[in-house]
């Protein structure tokens, strides 16, 4: 049974010009509605999942994702990692993954481009994520003898919603 990688990319944040820092700018106004909206069809797409778990970027409008996330679905706070936040390599998300059992899943809320270059190197395609995207993965059962990750599916914020809205 796979284990499954959800890479997830805030919502809409402040202009640059509102912060010094761009660490500390948070989700506007607007990004906090269309994330309301679309968590819905998010659920949705995560239904079939066992446990998840998420992880966050410290940067502020990640973890204030992270952290609506949590609420809406109903999970336990998120885990603020560094290396989320810096771009580290991909071999320290699949050290994430060693945490999860089998037919669980990870959800992993960052920033770009980190979340586009992990997605190709975990499975090969570069994916262009906007703000409020997300991608899962399977990842193999090694112990099974599986060896490929596959893309299990990529939405946008308005895919998302669409699929709230049925």
């Amino acid at each position: 049974m796979s284990k499954y990688l959800i890479l997830y990319r805030h919502g809409l944040a402040e202009d640059k010009e509102s912060s010094e820092e761009d660490d500390l700018r948070s989700l506007s106004k607007r990004g906090k509605i269309l994330l309301k909206k679309s968590v819905g069809g998010f659920k949705t797409m995560i239904s079939n999942y066992g446990d998840l778990k998420i992880y966050s970027s410290p940067v502020l409008r990640a973890k204030e994702t992270a952290e609506m996330l949590a609420e809406e679905l109903g999970l336990d706070e998120p885990i603020y990692l560094e290396f989320l936040a810096t771009g580290s390599g991909v071999s320290r998300l699949r050290e994430l993954l060693k945490e999860i059992e089998p037919g669980n899943a990870a959800i992993v809320v960052g920033q770009q481009p980190y979340l586009s270059l992990w997605s190709q190197e975990i499975s090969g395609t570069f994916l262009r994520f906007k703000k409020g995207s997300a991608a899962c993965f399977s990842f193999p059962d090694e112990e099974l003898g599986e060896t490929k990750t596959d893309l299990r599916w990529f939405l946008q914020t308005r895919g998302f919603a669409k699929i709230n809205d049925k």
